[in-house]
């Protein structure tokens, strides 16, 4: 059983706390910035239910479980060598639950994972999926989203989405932590390839036991495959954690919200310097090349942050959990690209904002805000953007 993961919280929290409003995009290398989705990059993965409950029996009644959906969204900034999105294949693996304590959950999963990539091997099933039972998870899926020829670049793709039932004994043999709070977690992995998803063929040497290969069988690098996990949480006392809420998301110039052209995307100018200058941390300030920089803002209501009973401890004061703003664009550049929405002293800030310049190339651009909690909670939205 885990048991790192609450206490290890804690100091996320005071690092959250201290969150600067703006975050330097690099140090010392003229990499871009993070925010700047150049490859494939999956933005997040959101589960319905952060935190899921367990079976209960409530007034003689046998109450089930609750199953947990993810959805994935994620960008690329490539395009197929036709032009165009290309096409993706996403990897689900899950069934891995309460990983030995004291073990990261990349490896500790590792010996859980192995019956999904078994089967995954072996073709599973008919449509690319296994089938959960009554006391097993599912252990993996597949989704295969081939963009359609109106798909202009840009264009978001597709919401992958994955079902997991969690097993009714989840809770079977966790202890109390140090609060009294009796949980386990349940994490799913996933993958998203620019290709063909494979067995790997050195697994110790790729760090994980799938790897992705193009139509020539070479390995692909990270610009075309993603790996990562999420993770949900079961509370014995079925306490629950909703994704914080976005109200809207504003594209503004000296204050005023940008008006909408003939398309119905508002219009922006581009900025007229060249693209290697308007990238990375070596680039020109708007001040100094005069580009027109405009204002953009998730708006998230002042009471999202909910209490946290977890982080106030014993007998502490009531402590409402972080919650932070993570900016994405696939072209252009933002001043800042986190901010921090609700601090747990403090609570809201009431600027959640950031300034965007936008890219020396005209077209269609996208602009994400992925709001974070700090107990597993996210939320997504996203605006097109004409430059002109």
């Amino acid at each position: 059983m885990k048991r790192t993961a609450l206490p290890a919280r804690r100091a996320l929290l005071v690092a959250l706390s201290a969150l600067a409003l703006g975050v330097p995009c690099c140090a010392g290398s003229d990499l871009s910035p993070s925010s700047e989705v150049e490859g494939l990059r999956v933005l997040a993965v959101t589960a319905d239910r952060p935190y899921a409950a367990p079976p209960s029996t409530r007034g003689g009644e046998e109450v089930p479980g609750e199953d947990v959906t993810f959805e994935m969204t994620y960008a690329d900034g490539l395009d197929s060598p036709g032009g165009g999105a290309r096409p993706v294949e996403i990897t689900w693996l899950g069934g891995c639950v309460n990983p030995p304590v004291g073990v990261d959950e990349h490896i500790g999963c590792l010996p859980q994972l192995l019956g999904a990539v078994a089967q995954l091997a072996a073709g599973g099933a008919a449509d690319g999926e296994n089938e959960e039972g009554d006391d097993s998870p599912r252990l993996f899926d597949r989704d295969i989203i081939t963009p359609e020829p109106s798909d202009e670049p840009g264009s978001a793709p597709p919401r992958a989405r994955f079902t997991m039932d969690l097993p009714d004994g989840i809770l079977d043999g966790a202890q109390p932590t140090e609060t009294g709070t009796v949980y386990s977690a349940a994490y799913v992995f996933f993958t998203v390839c620019a290709g063909k998803v494979r067995v790997a063929s050195a697994p110790a040497e790729a760090g994980f036991p799938l790897e992705c290969v193009g139509e020539d069988g070479a390995v692909l690098g990270p610009d075309s495959f993603v790996v990562g996990y999420t993770q949900v949480y079961v509370f014995g006392d079925r306490r629950t954690n909703a994704n914080p809420r976005i109200d809207g998301f504003t594209l503004k110039l000296e204050g005023n919200e940008v008006a909408p052209g003939e398309g119905g995307l508002p219009v922006v100018k581009r900025c007229a310097r060249p693209e290697a200058q308007a990238q990375g941390c070596s680039a020109t300030q708007p001040a100094d090349d005069e580009c027109t920089t405009y204002e953009i803002e998730a708006l998230v209501p002042p009471d999202a942050a909910e209490q946290d009973v977890e982080a106030a401890g014993l007998g502490g004061p009531p402590v409402r959990e972080a919650i932070w703003v993570d900016y994405y664009t696939d072209g252009g550049e933002f001043d800042g690209a986190r901010r921090l929405v609700s601090d747990i002293a403090t609570g809201a800030r009431g600027d959640n904002g950031t300034t965007w310049t936008p890219p020396s190339e005209p077209g269609r651009v996208s602009l994400w805000a992925v709001v974070h909690d700090t107990r597993g909670g996210a939320s997504v939205t996203r605006r097109e953007v004409l430059v002109e």
